[in-house]
């Protein structure tokens, strides 16, 4: 290992970003990841490697974070530090399928959920001060070099959910700019670091308000909850798989949300609640969702700089369904979706301190000096809720109708996130995301010995039957 304390100091990680890393640190969480289908419009490719270390190499050079890790993760004074250097042979990995995607036909993409599934029980300490918090994984069809499946798995200290996004839209342009093109000498496999400064983190771009007189709640604590198993000790075990929507299904669900007056993620949380509440015994009255939101919109950077940012910038609440909120004539349970709907508006549109941001859940932890004494004291409690859905939205779809696509464009299709359970957090956790070709991929993660696979296994079977009965 590395000495880490003689790498060049950057910032101090945010306390936002200090959660990640104390989580990390104690073995309470992994990573999260994005992953993306590309595929050449025409022309071919010479090496597929030697293209996607070009443009990976693009990439890092843009985003000076990819080149830091965090120090001293467990403690008060942890910062990002610089490492001299990126071996792309050893952050990227790229590795053959077994047979070819379908895109259109198949629901769930196996090989790729045991790629996730590893990874996510992966953490960063192997060589550790030698090798970045992230890693690029390929997986392409055997014998075919114009398609392959990319994902980015990193630690959420770097950034959030949206960041893979990010990451995926300058890998894709960045692909586009070397696609084609011949170079006299390969591609560089150690990258340099970049000089410049990181970006700023959350609490140096939004105040962060603290509600000094919050109004609590509309939770019935009277009811009997369901949120799995206690908070194990670490180390834990994340199973994951995923759930594909083809693009007319998905489609169909949107417009029939749209017309319902409800988002897409209220639409996900309230059919998950229903399928649930199907599985649960009887005697459960209430689960509890945890929606996870993000600050970018009130971050105090140009627009551009928002929406190109690798950062960290989420908040999240809860909101509470109970087993009276279904109506057993309405399997659509559009009125459930419509609470939570009405919770998400609340949040953004009516939770507004003086200045005009919402008042955030994550501000808390700005007056919690020692975040590893607080997470180890969470085991053995309950969990503060059921099941999350975190939603990054669509994914900029196909770029055909643009004036500036010719082909020989990568284009990208099914998108897939995916993320480590937490030994704290939630029993259930899906993660929601449309890819440019139209499809919804739902990832779920859930830890081994808090929920049983055969409730997991109903769940998305459950989930699947419902988002089919649009069509």
């Amino acid at each position: 290992m590395a000495d880490v304390h003689a790498l060049p100091k950057l910032r101090p990680l945010g306390k936002l970003e200090q959660v990640s890393a104390t989580c990390h640190h104690l073995g309470f969480y992994n990573n999260v990841g994005v992953s993306a289908h590309y595929k050449l419009s025409g022309g071919s490719v010479a090496s597929l490697r030697d293209l996607i270390y070009r443009a990976l190499a693009s990439v890092i050079r843009d985003h000076h974070i990819l080149s830091a890790i965090p120090v001293d993760e467990g403690g008060p004074e942890s910062y990002f530090a610089s490492l001299p250097s990126v071996n792309l042979d050893r952050a990227t990995q790229i590795l053959e399928r077994e047979a070819p995607l379908v895109e259109a036909k198949e629901s769930e993409d196996k090989e790729l959920d045991a790629l996730l599934q590893s990874w996510h029980n992966t953490s960063f300490k192997s060589e550790y001060g030698t090798l970045p918090f992230w890693r690029l994984l390929i997986l392409k069809p055997p014998g075919k070099e114009t398609e392959f499946t990319a994902s980015f798995i990193f630690h959420h200290a770097i950034g959030d959910g949206m960041s893979g996004i990010v990451f995926h839209r300058a890998f894709q342009a960045a692909l586009d700019t070397f696609q084609g093109k011949s170079f006299d000498l390969p591609p560089e496999q150690y990258i340099d670091s970049n000089t410049g400064s990181l970006l700023p983190p959350l609490e140096d771009l939004h105040p962060l308000p603290i509600n000094e007189n919050p109004t609590p709640p509309p939770f019935n604590a009277a009811l009997k909850e369901w949120t799995g198993a206690q908070v194990l000790p670490p180390p834990c075990h994340t199973n994951y798989r995923s759930l594909y929507i083809s693009p007319h299904r998905t489609e169909v669900f949107s417009q029939e949300s749209k017309k319902r007056g409800v988002s897409i993620t209220a639409s996900i949380s309230s059919t998950v609640g229903a399928v649930l509440f199907s599985i649960l015994p009887p005697d459960i009255e209430a689960i509890k969702c945890l929606i996870p939101v993000s600050l970018r919109p009130w971050l105090k950077l140009p627009g551009d700089t928002t929406n190109d940012a690798i950062g960290t910038y989420i908040d999240a609440f809860k909101v509470q369904l109970t087993r009276d909120d279904l109506d057993a004539e309405s399997p659509q349970i559009w009125h459930v979706a419509t609470k939570v709907s009405q919770a998400i508006h609340h949040y953004v549109h009516e939770n507004l301190s003086p200045s005009g941001e919402p008042y955030t859940e994550v501000a808390i932890f700005r007056n919690i000096p020692d975040l590893s004494a607080v997470f180890q004291s969470l085991i053995g409690s309950e969990r503060a809720a059921a099941y999350e859905v975190s939603n990054l939205g669509i994914f900029p779809g196909s770029r055909k109708a643009d004036a500036g696509y010719t082909l020989g464009s990568w284009e990208v299709g099914r998108v897939t996130f995916s993320r480590s359970t937490v030994v704290s957090g939630c029993a259930v956790t899906m993660s929601v995301v449309t890819g440019g070709d139209g499809g919804m991929t739902i990832g779920f993660s859930w830890q081994q010995g808090v929920v049983e696979d055969d409730l997991v296994e109903r769940l998305i079977r459950g989930v699947a039957a419902e988002l089919e009965a649009y069509v």
